[in-house]
């Protein structure tokens, strides 16, 4: 197999547009050892753009004056530049014995297949011949496209341009389109149903790109480390919208924001409407290789397109993790879906409304950054995939189904009821075995914590013969806000943990004195953790869960946490339950141990002067006993979450969302 890819992109398309989705695929065919060649305006010759010139100036003066409602002179420009890249492709093909010819656009399929039909013919049909196709890049049909791209058509032209258009197309051995809703458009623009076997929708594969840090990104682009970046990418044309844009960006109150147009074309016009706005000097534009450093450096992407058939920047910025503000046209929701902010073509208000909201809360925009991640995380086609579509379609085969893309997000409701009825009847945290002769690192908070949320744990855990670390975070020095210890608090609670851990039968005890209640990660925590788990070598962590009500609670777990994943995630890690109860994925049975946890819980004689905590303790693994239900006898029990390597970071992400909610509602 030997495949010719046709198109009439330009240089700026390469960087943005078509050459960057087709890059990745050629780049796997050729690795596949497919010889793939590459036509584009840049291999048309001078004499050919000549005759074409003199050609286009002739067919003007004759024809021009018939067309009073239609642009007929960049309409007739290109249509010749596309037929004369097909008899391009007709000529590179017999030169080079192509199998097959693929046309990214259908006026270059046109010219190719009439090309390739006079050539057949006048060699008495004895000459090579390829099979041939074509990609629709745009949302619906090429005459729609073209209308939108800046080039009005009167009605009686778009009814003949689409009436070539569906030929060509029903004549071709393969259609392709990036999405669905880009297939189904063309199905209803050319009025054809129902639409051929041989046409299919494939996406194209999650985009590569290289990734920086924001600071040092923004330092080598000479940005502002105070400045909020809004950024939009393509050329500068009228299906864009940049000025919708400008004047979106011209209405917004804040006061340190500035906006990056990345892309190629005429920008005096935009230069002049900035001027006008008064906001010329908050206006930048760029020119770049390398999308990756931009995305980095940038706080908010935004799409103001008229049409799109799929929008591989969108996807890009969603892929590098950005807030997303993009318009609803053609193939982005599909695209998107309930990664970015959607919002209606032309409407100027619309986008102010958004943008405002994303530079107002930071929260916002941490929102819709953590939505793109979620949304492309299972992005399901990867270029492997794609060219195996690709390859069937060339070889007339099924495409395999993976290559569809997602469907759209259907409502959350529907979606819940659906989950719903999929769950088991009543499901139950699974009984944890516990190990034996094993390192257990156990991190609290403050004193009184590990034997609250595991102290039970922990004793048998000892008569398991396991060495137990406890590191003890804070220094207990806000625990005595009435003075009963009359200024000697720090000593009070450190003597209270050690006689409460010797009881439970440890005596490993690390107190790191950090300040109590302002507990912040940095550096030193986070090279004194690694320390200990370097020299201790644990087999299971226990740590406070992020539901709990204490800031302290959430801010240590979450050092544990940035530790462990920069070590490579070596140990179990658990999540114990102390203001708040966690959705319990494991528990153990402390029936035999709950006299012993509730003795060691007696030596913190400060803390309970200010809460009642045996009683709590005691209602609450009473509670947890209720989940020993035919697992095993007994009446006691404390749970836990798991955290697991692949999937911690899912978890944190939706108990946060819990624990986000909380907050917001207890202020």
């Amino acid at each position: 197999m030997k495949i010719l890819m046709v198109t009439r992109e330009n240089h700026a398309d390469k960087r943005y547009g078509l050459g960057r989705s087709l890059t990745p695929l050629i780049e796997e065919l050729t690795r596949r050892g497919i010889e793939v060649g590459y036509l584009c305006q840049a291999d048309a010759g001078k004499k050919s753009l000549a005759t074409m010139r003199s050609l286009h100036g002739i067919l003007v003066k004759l024809f021009g004056v018939f067309f009073s409602h239609t642009e007929f002179v960049p309409l007739l420009w290109g249509i010749l530049e596309r037929i004369n890249m097909g008899r391009l492709a007709v000529k590179v093909m017999a030169r080079e014995h192509y199998t097959h010819v693929h046309c990214h656009d259908p006026i270059i399929a046109a010219g190719y297949r009439w090309f390739a039909r006079v050539r057949w013919f006048g060699s008495l049909r004895l000459c090579h011949t390829a099979r041939w196709g074509l990609t629709e890049h745009g949302f619906g049909c090429y005459a729609q496209a073209f209308h939108e791209d800046g080039a009005q058509l009167g009605t009686g032209v778009m009814r003949w341009l689409r009436r070539w258009e569906a030929k060509i197309l029903l004549k071709a051995q393969w259609v392709i389109t990036p999405t669905r809703s880009s297939l189904a458009q063309l199905e209803r623009d050319l009025s054809i149903y129902p639409i051929p076997s041989t046409w299919q929708a494939i996406f194209h594969p999650r985009p590569v790109l290289n990734i920086y840090p924001k600071m040092e990104a923004r330092q080598h682009l000479g940005w502002a480390t105070e400045d909020i970046y809004i950024i939009a990418v393509g050329r500068f044309a009228e299906l864009k919208q940049f000025p919708t844009l400008i004047q979106a960006c011209a209405g917004l109150q804040y006061p340190r924001w500035k906006l990056v147009l990345i892309g190629e074309g005429d920008r005096s016009a935009l230069q002049a409407l900035a001027t006008e706005l008064n906001i010329a000097e908050r206006l930048y534009f760029a020119i770049s290789d390398d999308m990756g450093l931009y995305y980095s450096a940038a706080d908010i992407y935004v799409s103001t397109s008229i049409t799109e058939s799929f929008g591989l920047a969108n996807l890009e910025a969603l892929v590098m993790g950005l807030p997303c503000v993009c318009t609803a046209v053609g193939g982005v929701p599909e695209v998107l879906g309930s990664g970015a902010r959607l919002v209606p073509a032309r409407d100027t208000l619309a986008l102010v409304e958004a943008l405002q909201s994303l530079l107002d809360d930071t929260d916002s925009r941490q929102y819709w950054a953590q939505q793109a991640r979620q949304w492309v995380h299972n992005w399901p086609p990867d270029v492997s995939r794609i060219a195996d579509a690709y390859l069937a379609m060339y070889q007339a085969t099924p495409v395999p189904h993976f290559t569809r893309p997602p469907a759209p997000p259907i409502s959350p409701w529907r979606d819940w009821q659906q989950q719903v009825n999929q769950w088991q009847i009543c499901p139950l945290p699974k009984m944890l075995d516990l190990p034996e002769q094993a390192n257990i690192l156990m991190i609290a908070p403050h004193s009184d914590d590990e034997t609250l949320g595991c102290g039970g744990t922990l004793a048998l855990l000892q008569q398991k013969a396991c060495h137990i670390k406890v590191v003890i975070m804070t220094d207990g020095s806000q625990g005595d806000p009435l003075n009963y210890t009359k200024g000697d608090v720090v000593n009070c609670r450190q003597g209270e943990s050690i006689a409460a851990l010797n009881l439970l039968g440890i005596d490993d005890i690390v107190f790191l004195g950090e300040a109590d209640g302002h507990f912040r990660y940095t550096p030193t925590i986070g090279e004194q953790l690694s320390s200990i788990l370097d020299s201790f070598v644990a087999d299971w962590i226990f740590i406070p869960s992020v539901l709990d009500y204490h800031r302290d609670h959430i801010a240590v777990s979450l050092s544990v946490l940035s530790v462990w994943q920069q070590r490579g995630f070596r140990e179990r890690v658990f999540l114990y339950e102390i203001w708040a109860p966690v959705p319990a994925t494991w528990i153990v049975n402390v029936s035999s141990v709950v006299a012993l946890k509730q003795q060691a819980m007696q030596c913190y004689q400060l803390p309970l002067k200010y809460c009642d905590y045996k009683t709590a303790i005691s209602g609450l693994v009473k509670y947890r006993g209720l989940y020993l239900i035919e697992k095993e006898s007994g009446q006691y029990a404390e749970a836990f979450i798991e955290l697991e390597a692949n999937s911690w970071r899912s978890v944190l992400s939706h108990l946060f969302s819990l624990r986000g909610y909380q907050e917001e509602f207890l202020r």
